[in-house]
């Protein structure tokens, strides 16, 4: 064949297309409602810190390591309630590093009594007067925020993703009617 002939293959660009389109729809997916409750269906837990510990979210199994997709777990002396809080939200290290004394925690009131672990929305910690360590907080808008603005940004990339798989599918089409005329050509 000579170069005025010559096909071009289509596969890569339909292959590059299908992948951006499938992930791009997925972050759309999961990314474009909200789950963020809002604040006033939250309830307040109070009470001083019992246990503390890691979970890893994946396997569900108790952990010494601080990785990516794990949660902090912690229960408050005389209640029944285990209560989470994610490695992606802000102040994560903070917590595990400090956490003991009272606390009060905000979780979603439907989340109470389904016999999981309630997610924490806020926390604020009260320690002893003559403690050297500043008492913490993690408000609910705090963590909202760092939420929302993580969630945009997977919807920018899903967005782009999208925008990437139609120009690759007019890349193929245009292409194919390349493919076809150039074929029609050389037949005649």
């Amino acid at each position: 064949m000579t170069p005025e002939n010559q096909r071009h293959s289509i596969w890569p660009y339909s292959a590059v297309c299908l992948c951006s389109g499938v992930v791009g729809i997925a972050l759309l997916f999961y990314n474009l409602g909200s789950n963020f409750p809002p604040k006033e269906a939250l309830h307040k837990f109070s009470g001083t810190v019992d246990k503390l510990f890691i979970m890893d979210d994946l396997s569900g199994v108790q952990t010494g390591f601080m990785k990516p997709m794990n949660s902090i777990h912690f229960t408050l002396k005389g209640g029944q309630e285990e209560f989470r809080y994610p490695s992606s939200w802000p102040g994560y290290t903070k917590i595990y590093e400090q956490l003991s004394f009272d606390v009060d925690v905000w979780v979603r009131q439907s989340d109470i009594g389904n016999g999981e672990p309630m997610v924490v929305y806020g926390l604020e910690q009260e320690v002893p007067k003559d403690w050297v360590v500043a008492p913490f907080s993690i408000s609910y808008e705090k963590i909202s925020e760092s939420q929302n603005r993580k969630r945009n940004s997977y919807v920018q990339l899903g967005t782009i993703l999208l925008v990437c798989s139609a120009v690759f599918m007019m890349i193929v089409v245009l292409l194919g009617f390349r493919n076809r005329r150039k074929n029609k050509a050389v037949l005649q």
